[in-house]
């Protein structure tokens, strides 16, 4: 995939009218929950006009269960979980206390290492076979994302059936955005590691959903129906809120759960948000390169009202080996 020409435009000049978001103004608990609440009343009346979901017992009892509230279809991380993440947070531990306290579980040290062996961060090096010298390539704020992504994974539930499917294919392409959003970050002005951190969960709303079809099969011990067309409608219309109020939930910070919130760039706003943007780039940009179609700039400039520099998303995209 390579991406067109790109548009003119100063990154500067252009983000100079929106005032970028600071950690303290981002959307608080309340207003994400207005969101959602706003959310979930239309879901429920896109269920009982859809042709096929309206006569689908499954489908009404599956947005049931999504109005039992955030504390409740928001599984919380275990303890032991928490615990890893604050370790990836503590100033005052050295590189290699991390690795030495984090080396105790074998899935998280897995995970690590074959992040910091792929291609994303490893291009052009050599193979690291030790946790230090992961943390050393990732840092420790990736090594965070790493162990809350994974933590994440096996804390929900697959939800059977053909939703098994989806459910993979949303967590492939978080895993391939996250690498995306950290090479085309500095166009936005904004930092590849957070960005990173951030992409390799922002489409979790969508498995919170997947999660809670889990929770609807296990009680009624059989698979459930619903219309895939309506599901797909659903995870649309819900992911975003559902996954920024997890990102508040799971304490990834005020900047992440905004960005999640508003990844798609639907919504207007006079606060510029550059890790929305990088989002939203990023996850287009992994859709282009999986679906083998060219990433037109100029019209993703224009859907998202997007301020960072075009130029230099063209170079980063063209460059990284996860679009070649």
């Amino acid at each position: 995939m390579t991406p067109k020409r790109a548009v003119s435009l100063d990154a500067n000049v252009a983000s100079a009218t929106r005032r970028d978001v600071p950690a303290s103004a981002v959307p608080d608990g309340p207003s994400l929950q207005q969101i959602w609440q706003a959310r979930l009343s239309d879901a429920m009346e896109l269920q009982r006009s859809h042709p096929i979901a309206a006569r689908q017992p499954d489908a009404a009892a599956l947005l049931l269960l999504l109005q039992d509230g955030p504390d409740v279809v928001i599984r919380q991380l275990p303890a032991a979980a928490r615990d890893a993440m604050a370790l990836c947070n503590d100033d005052r531990l050295s590189r290699v206390e991390v690795a030495a306290r984090l080396s105790t579980d074998p899935a998280l040290v897995q995970g690590l290492l074959r992040t910091a062996n792929s291609t994303a961060f490893a291009s052009g090096l050599g193979t690291v076979i030790g946790i230090d010298q992961a943390i050393d390539r990732i840092g420790q704020s990736g090594a965070r994302a790493v162990i809350l992504a994974s933590c994440v994974d096996g804390l929900l539930s697959h939800p059977g059936g053909e939703f098994n499917a989806m459910a993979a294919s949303v967590w492939s392409h978080m895993v391939r955005t996250g690498p995306l959003a950290r090479v085309i970050a500095p166009a936005f002005a904004a930092d590849g590691d957070e960005a990173f951190s951030i992409a390799m969960l922002h489409d979790v709303g969508k498995l919170i959903i997947f999660d809670r079809i889990s929770v609807l099969r296990a009680s009624r011990r059989r698979q459930i129906e619903v219309d895939s067309g309506f599901a797909h409608a659903l995870l649309q219309l819900l992911h975003e809120p559902l996954g920024a109020l997890a990102a508040q939930r799971w304490e990834m910070g005020a900047r992440a759960a905004s960005a999640i919130a508003g990844h798609h760039r639907l919504e207007a706003s006079g606060t510029r948000d550059s890790l929305a943007e990088v989002m939203f780039v990023a996850e287009q940009a992994d859709h282009a390169a999986r679906r083998g179609q060219t990433l037109d700039l100029d019209v993703l400039w224009s859907q998202g009202r997007l301020t960072g520099s075009p130029a230099r998303v063209s170079g980063a995209l063209q460059q990284s080996l996860a679009l070649v």
